[in-house]
């Protein structure tokens, strides 16, 4: 479906199963496993420490929220990727308006490569700082969330694993 969407209305397509399937690039699978990765971190984080999402959340309140303000020049920081996944009810709305599906196909690509420079750049299970793992923690189950909503308006499901 995602290989589908990708393209605008207007431009003929020439399906290629390997490049639809590919783990790499601008495909479906990526897009998956960005969610499944994010899942993984917040049950990794509920099985070693015995954190749930809902206990993180509830946590922020008594947390610093100094790594919100964290200066990142390269713009993966936990700001840059808590903003990105906030613009999803706009970007449908602009899709939904000009009924180009491949916009929400193209956000949806670009949070999850914002998501994944996020994850390399900054530990959050092996975060020494309990506020900052909080924090992060936070910043990946909105990310899953939103990225679960995206895909489900693709009619794409998401794994359990992969």
């Amino acid at each position: 479906r995602y290989f589908m969407l990708k393209f605008s209305r207007g431009k003929l397509i020439v399906f290629d199963i390997e490049e639809a399937l590919s783990f790499e690039g601008e495909t479906g699978p990526y897009l998956q496993y960005a969610v499944v990765r994010a899942a993984n971190i917040l049950n990794k984080l509920r099985e070693r420490e015995g954190l749930t999402e809902d206990d993180v959340l509830a946590s922020l309140d008594a947390a610093p929220a100094d790594e919100l303000t964290e200066d990142d020049d390269a713009g993966h920081g936990l700001w840059a990727v808590v903003f990105e996944a906030s613009r999803l009810d706009e970007v449908v709305d602009q899709v939904v308006r000009s009924l180009e599906f491949s916009g929400l196909a193209k956000y949806t690509f670009g949070l999850a490569q914002t998501f994944n420079a996020f994850y390399h750049r900054y530990p959050i299970l092996n975060e020494e700082r309990d506020d900052r793992k909080r924090w992060r923690a936070a910043g990946v189950a909105y990310v899953r969330a939103q990225l679960t909503r995206a895909l489900d308006l693709m009619g794409i499901d998401v794994p359990a694993r992969m």
